[in-house]
């Protein structure tokens, strides 16, 4: 019988988005239940803590209290649809709040739903300002994942899935001065940058680095635009990072964490100069549902929130737990920990092999605690969260970390080469003959099956030469029954198991052979164990929890196979 979590995935997989569903249920993922603050429950009330933000979404916390209240009181004032035609004042009001963060530098703001869609209106804007076609960005960049956004990232995976890319796109390394004097000339419209890329594995530049590209874009005519949809309300100390670095840019871009985690909202601001064009062309923006006055009371309550004194003080002050914390545990762990990058309470652990990364995320979420890779570089582990954790659940968090890397470490896991990837092969010796494992491999096919939730079950009828369909095989990866269609075909000596092809397997297959030992004495059994989940560049972080899994499942019934009664019962 299929678990609600076996149905989720499974339905997901079928008509959303299936590696992304696997990802999930390999890694152990529950159905979300409520949040409040820096926990979030599954349907089976475990409380599971964030070490993870959801890419800056839930920077304020789950179920914020601030937030919900907003959202009634726009409820209940009837308010809630955009006209297009009559002032609204919410909408208004956030607008004039945003100049006032910049100081009024950037008095201009225009509201609509995401990320993507705010930094296309930022590339026409600065288009339209400059007359100029040619655009820089940074490779490794995340801006969105429209045409545009694609376009100005580059990835080779996405120009042959997607391209054409739009033309004029010019990548150059970020934090290379160098590169971008050579890059700059007078097509360039504009430098779009991440003050922090966080999706490259949190890279940060050198603090002198956005002055030189602020001062390139002045001497050569060309607008600095940011993408501040991870790094600002906070997140890095300051409301904007680029205080944190001495420059103001021409343009910036802001969403995730303006909606409070529950409603879409983004802006771009400009200057005076950059807005030239609304009053030259004003139908040249336009947002269905964007600054809706529930979308706005929202942001206005997020502004609000993340400008306060007190609170980016609580946030420098956990910023400063989490960098000194991690830099320990790097130090800590050097066979397994690459590098530790971060700013403000915007951190990643980098490490050396994708299959730790994938290990170490497993690890985390059974021990109750959630965190997630840089979408471009899986090897980088995000350590990011709500910026109102408590300081007693950050510390937990990283303990939990800390234990987590030091059962890696003792499995053996950080030693070079020490990842366990598809296939896993184990062979061992035991002192009963040959044909005693055979009949009991006959009768108990899945005695040395990792992924059986009762290995030690008898099949429904001996199974003869032909493949003997289990329909409703209950399987496990360590946190629950999983339920596919498995085949059981006997070999001359041993037995292999074959899952059919479904929303979880694109392959799975167990092969026991067992042969004489070559001094005569017992027997010898190879166990060889090969998946493929279909997932693409996501393989090998997967393989690294279901390695683990394998390895450590495939120890436990060796042991038990060795106390099994000679003949089956």
């Amino acid at each position: 019988m299929r678990t609600l979590r076996q149905e989720l995935a499974e339905s997901k997989a079928l008509h959303n988005h299936p590696t992304y569903s696997k990802m999930a249920f390999v890694m152990g993922c529950g159905v979300q239940g409520a949040g409040s603050g820096s926990h979030v429950v599954d349907d089976r009330g475990r409380a599971f803590l964030a070490l993870f933000d959801q890419y800056g979404n839930q920077s304020f916390g789950y179920s914020n209290p601030r937030i919900t209240a907003a959202i009634r009181e726009q409820l209940d004032s009837g308010v809630l649809n955009s006209t297009k035609i009559m002032f609204e004042e919410v909408q208004i009001r956030l607008t004039a709040r945003l100049a006032g963060l910049t100081g009024g530098r950037l008095p201009f703001a225009y509201l609509a739903n995401g990320g993507g869609e705010t930094i296309d209106n930022a590339l026409k804007l600065a288009r339209a300002t400059t007359g100029r076609p040619k655009f820089i960005s940074a490779r490794g960049c995340f801006h969105g994942k429209t045409f545009a956004t694609l376009s100005a990232s580059a990835r080779p995976e996405h120009v042959a899935r997607f391209g054409p890319m739009l033309d004029r796109f010019e990548l150059v390394d970020f934090g290379d001065v160098a590169q971008l004097a050579a890059a700059i000339d007078e097509d360039t419209a504009a430098v779009l940058l991440e003050p922090v890329q966080a999706e490259a594995g949190v890279i940060v530049p050198d603090p002198g680095y956005l002055r030189e590209v602020r001062r390139l874009c002045d001497e050569h005519g060309a607008l600095l635009i940011l993408d501040e949809m991870q790094t600002a309300f906070g997140r890095c100390g300051t409301f904007f990072a680029h205080e944190h670095f001495g420059v103001t840019p021409d343009i910036i871009c802001i969403g995730k964490a303006f909606g409070g985690g529950m409603l879409p909202i983004s802006a771009v601001l400009g200057t005076e100069q950059v807005w030239e064009t609304l009053r030259v062309l004003p139908s040249t923006f336009g947002s269905s549902l964007g600054g809706n006055p529930l979308s706005c009371r929202v942001g206005l309550e997020s502004v609000a929130i993340a400008s306060d004194p007190a609170f980016l003080a609580g946030v420098r002050a956990r910023a400063g737990v989490i960098g000194a914390r991690l830099a320990r545990t790097a130090e800590r762990f050097p066979g397994l920990v690459a590098a530790h990058r971060g700013l403000g309470m915007m951190h990643g652990l980098e490490f050396r092999d994708d299959a730790t990364a994938g290990l170490v995320l497993g690890g985390l979420l059974a021990a109750g605690v959630t965190s997630t890779y840089s979408l471009y570089n899986t090897r980088v582990l995000r350590v990011q969260p709500p910026m109102v954790i408590e300081e007693k659940d950050l510390e937990h968090g990283l303990d939990v970390l800390d234990e987590v890397l030091a059962g890696a470490a003792r499995a053996g896991h950080d030693r070079p080469g020490a990842e366990v990837l598809s296939p896993v092969h184990r062979t061992v010796r035991l002192s009963r003959p040959p044909e005693t494992v055979r009949e009991l491999l006959r009768a108990r096919p899945h005695l040395l099956d990792p992924f059986a939730e009762d290995p030690g079950a008898e099949t429904a009828e001996p199974a003869g030469p032909d493949e003997l369909v289990e329909p409703s095989f209950r399987g496990t990866l360590g946190h629950d029954v999983v339920v596919w269609a498995d085949r059981v075909r006997q070999l001359p000596d041993g037995v292999g198991l074959r899952a059919e092809p479904c929303w979880l397997w694109a392959s799975l297959e167990r092969t026991v052979t067992v042969r004489p030992a070559a001094d005569g004495a017992g027997s010898e059994l190879t166990v060889t164990v090969a998946w493929d989940t279909g997932s693409g560049g996501y393989e090998p972080m997967l393989g690294g929890r279901i390695g683990h899994f394998v390895t450590e499942r495939l120890g436990e019934l060796v042991t038990a196979l060795e106390a099994t009664p000679e003949q089956p019962e």
